[in-house]
């Protein structure tokens, strides 16, 4: 077995190197993945994005979206459940009425 070893160094003044320093270190530091199997697999996944460029973010995507759908509008063809109202009052309802509104009337 051959290997190679790379030595990288970051300027922990440049905020995109401190960030990548840091999550490499709470890799090291946790049991979940090396750093070396981790930078192996962001270099390839970099490599193969260079062989299948995106040309679209996803804020492109949602532009899109929302430019299709702008005219556009959604109707259910569920039947909305209707109640009906009786207006006419009961006689008391009537008298409880007539006493709020002179209530009322009575305040000016």
């Amino acid at each position: 077995m051959s290997n190679r070893r790379l030595n990288v160094r970051f300027n922990l003044d440049n905020p995109d190197e401190k960030k990548a320093n840091d999550y490499l270190d709470n890799l090291a530091k946790s049991d979940k993945q090396s750093r070396n199997k981790f930078i192996v697999r962001a270099v390839i996944e970099k490599i193969e994005s260079f062989d299948n460029p995106r040309d679209f973010t996803l804020q492109d995507i949602r532009a899109v979206l929302c430019e299709e759908l702008r005219d556009v509008s959604f109707v259910s063809s569920a039947q909305q459940p209707t109640q009906t109202v009786n207006k006419e009052l009961t006689e008391e309802q009537q008298q409880k009425n007539d006493a709020e509104t002179l209530a009322f009337l009575e305040c000016f």
